[in-house]
C-alpha cells in the first residue's frame, strides 16, 4: 500500500481525500485483471476508459458540459492519474489520452459542442483523441502544416498525424491544422469521417496505442470548427499546461510503486547474514528516493493546486512539476531495478515493467528539453517586467 501521508497536505481538500479512499479500492478490484493486460489493437485500453468512465469516476474531471471550461479539479486529476499508475501503466493511459482531447473541447467549444460531446466522455461511452504532432512538427507546434480549406458547406482537411494515441480507435479527433487565411485553427473531425487512413501503429516501450493517420480529402461540416478560427495554438498549449501536472502525478505513481517494491524486496533480501536494507548502501538509496517522491510531489500538487486556485494559466508551475516528476521517477525506478539485482530485469516482474513505462514520460507531451526553455523563458520574462532596467 502506498504512503497517503501526503493527502494531509493543505493542497488537498477533504474531497481529495475521499476521493482517493474510495478510488483505490474500486481501481484494485475492478481494473486489477487490466494490470499486465496486453493492449491489442486499443481495445484493452478502451474496455478500462468505459469502465472508469461508467463507474463515475469521470465526474468533475471533465468540466461539466455548461461550465464554459469551468468547475475542473486538476488536483482531482492528478490523484486519478497516480492512482492508476501505481497499479497499472496501461489504466493510466487509457484514462489520460481521452481526458486530454476532452480539454480543448471544455474550454473553448461552443454551448452546443460541449453538450453534445462532454457527456458521452465522461460516461466512457466516447473516447476523443488529440491529434497535434505531426512528422516535421512535434515540440515546435506552429510548424503544423496539416490544412484545413473552407468550403460552402464545411472544411476540407489534407495532412498527416503522428504520435497519435488512440489513432484508428478514437470516436473523435480533435485536430489542429493551418487553415487558410486565420492560421492555426481546432476541428473536431468525427472518428469515421471518410478520408481518414490509419498509416501505421508505432510499437512503442510503454503500453500505448499511437499511430500515424492521413487525412485525404477529409470533408467535415461548418459545425466542426472548435472555438475561434486561429486559436488553435493557444487551444493547444492551455490543454497541454492542464496536462503536464498530471503527467508528472503519473510518474509519481510509477515512482511510488518502485519505491514500495525496493522496500519490500530490501526487507525480504538477505546478504551476509542479514537483510539488504541493513547495509548502507542500501538505506542511502532508499532515502534518496524518498526525498525525490516527496520533492515531486510538492511540485505536482502545488502546480495543480494553482490552477484550482485560479488566476490564469501556470505554465511555469506546471512546466517544472513536468520536468522534475518525470527524471525523478525515471531515478527512482533505476533504483529500485538496481536494488532487486538479476530479479529486477526479468520480464513481467513489476520493476521491469515500470522501467519501460516510465521512459516515454521524459519525451511524450513536451521533452525534458522544452519544459526547461518553458521554465528558463517564463523566469526571463518575470524578471524582466520587474527589473528597473525593463
Amino acid at each position: 500500500m502506498p504512503d497517503t501521508s501526503f493527502l494531509e497536505w493543505p493542497f488537498f481538500e477533504r474531497e481529495h481525500r475521499d476521493l482517493t479512499g474510495r478510488f483505490r479500492p474500486w481501481v484494485e478490484t475492478e481494473l486489477g485483471p487490466f494490470a499486465t493486460a496486453e493492449n491489442r489493437e486499443g481495445e484493452a485500453a478502451r474496455a478500462i476508459f468505459e469502465r472508469i468512465g461508467a463507474a463515475g469516476w469521470l465526474a468533475g474531471i471533465i468540466p461539466a458540459a455548461e461550465s464554459e471550461g469551468g468547475g475542473l479539479d486538476l488536483r482531482r486529476a492528478c490523484l486519478i492519474r497516480e492512482v492508476l499508475a501505481y497499479d497499472s501503466g496501461l489504466a493510466d493511459v487509457a484514462f489520460s489520452e481521452p481526458w486530454l482531447a476532452s480539454l480543448p473541447i471544455a474550454l473553448y467549444g461552443n454551448a452546443e459542442q460541449r453538450r453534445h460531446i462532454l457527456p458521452e466522455i465522461e460516461a466512457g461511452r466516447s473516447v476523443p483523441a488529440f491529434a497535434l504532432s505531426e512528422p516535421a512538427a512535434g515540440s515546435d507546434v506552429s510548424a503544423i502544416a496539416t490544412e484545413a480549406r473552407e468550403t460552402d458547406d464545411g472544411y476540407v482537411i489534407e495532412g498527416r498525424k503522428t504520435w497519435t494515441s488512440n489513432a484508428g480507435v478514437a470516436d473523435l479527433y480533435v485536430l489542429f491544422a493551418r487553415l487558410e487565411g486565420a492560421g492555426i485553427s481546432g476541428f473536431l473531425v468525427p472518428g469515421d469521417a471518410a478520408g481518414i487512413v490509419l498509416e501505421e501503429r508505432l510499437k512503442v516501450l510503454p503500453p500505448h496505442t499511437v499511430g500515424t493517420l492521413s487525412f485525404r480529402n477529409c470533408r467535415v461540416p461548418k459545425d466542426c470548427l472548435l472555438g475561434r478560427a486561429g486559436d488553435g495554438i493557444r487551444m493547444a498549449l492551455t490543454a497541454l499546461d492542464l496536462f503536464r501536472p498530471t503527467v508528472g502525478a503519473a510518474t509519481l505513481g510509477f515512482a511510488r510503486r518502485a519505491f514500495d517494491e525496493a522496500l519490500r524486496r530490501s526487507l525480504g533480501r538477505t546478504t551476509f547474514g542479514k537483510p539488504i536494507a541493513e547495509h548502507q548502501l542500501i538505506q542511502h538509496k532508499l532515502a534518496d528516493m524518498a526525498v525525490s517522491i516527496d520533492a515531486a510531489a510538492l511540485l505536482v500538487y502545488r502546480a495543480a493546486w494553482l490552477n484550482d486556485r485560479g488566476g490564469g494559466r501556470s505554465t511555469r508551475a506546471a512546466a517544472i512539476a513536468k520536468l522534475f516528476s518525470t527524471e525523478a521517477a525515471q531515478e527512482v525506478v533505476d533504483q529500485s531495478l538496481q536494488i532487486h539485482g538479476g530479479t529486477g530485469v526479468v520480464a513481467g516482474v513489476a520493476v521491469e515493467r515500470l522501467y519501460r513505462e516510465v521512459r516515454a514520460f521524459r519525451i511524450f507531451d513536451g521533452t525534458s528539453e522544452i519544459q526547461r526553455l518553458i521554465i528558463a523563458k517564463e523566469a526571463l520574462r518575470a524578471f524582466s517586467g520587474r527589473s528597473p532596467e525593463g
